[in-house]
């Protein structure tokens, strides 16, 4: 029998987290919660299944694992799950992550495996402080960001989205995790980064990456964008927003 058991609790200015091993979704893993309403934010499995526990990240891992891109930029690391699979699986990449709680990062350490290695540098800043910063131009930006299930507003406006056009290098992709519905009030995040990302980077893919679900009901979408988007990834079954 494989019980839950809490492996360690914090409350910092960014919130409550607690670390635990259970059962998610049937397989034995080890989950970062955050909130009271318990949003899981960060987890690996411990099944021994290749497979990245969440599936929202492997679809990002293949997404980026097609491209196959030297220069990778991530905002928002978590526990670091989906970089270190990244390293794993794209070992001749750069990849830079920027995670605004450092907390975070010691959790990482401690419980899910991460451990510093030269091409993965890790940035504690504000994400929106870094992208309007920094000088490097990247291939790919992945951006996973929350505040328990919702994405902040700055992270969703037109601003934004310029400052991620500004340093994405032509033919390169901007790949944003998203929790809402594909119809009515609820699709109202994914509504504003799809039209955002449309004016100022270029074409839009949506992936629904839960199935099963009503349009109405919130889920994990993945909102791709780039010059060359609808070529890139014509084979990726495409999820259309409604409003």
């Amino acid at each position: 029998m494989f019980g839950r058991q809490v492996l360690a609790e914090l409350t910092n200015r960014y919130g409550s987290f607690s670390v635990e091993d259970l059962l998610y979704n049937g397989r034995r893993a080890r989950v970062l919660f955050n909130g009271p309403n318990r949003a899981a934010q960060s987890g690996i499995a411990l099944d021994g299944n290749p497979r990245l526990l969440f599936d929202y990240n492997q679809y990002l891992l293949d997404i980026a694992v097609k491209l196959g891109p030297r220069n990778i930029l991530m905002l928002g690391g978590g526990t670091m799950t989906l970089p270190m699979a990244l390293m794993k699986q794209l070992p001749s990449s750069a990849i830079t992550v920027v995670e605004i709680n450092h907390d975070l990062i010691d959790l990482a350490r401690k419980f899910f495996g991460y451990h510093p290695i030269p091409s993965l540098k890790v940035i504690i800043n504000d994400a929106k402080d870094f992208v309007s910063e920094t000088k490097t131009s990247y291939e790919l930006i992945l951006i996973d960001i929350f505040n328990a299930f919702n994405i902040p507003s700055e992270f969703r406006n037109q601003e934004f989205a310029s400052q991620l056009a500004r340093i994405l290098l032509p033919g390169g992709v901007v790949a944003t995790n998203c929790i809402a519905a594909l119809s009515g009030p609820l699709a109202a995040p994914a509504l504003e980064i799809a039209s955002s990302y449309r004016k100022q980077i270029g074409p839009i893919k949506i992936v629904s990456v839960d199935k099963g679900f009503f349009s109405s009901t919130p889920q994990n979408l993945l909102i791709l964008s780039g010059r060359d988007i609808k070529t890139q990834f014509k084979d990726l079954s495409e999820a259309y927003l409604a409003r």
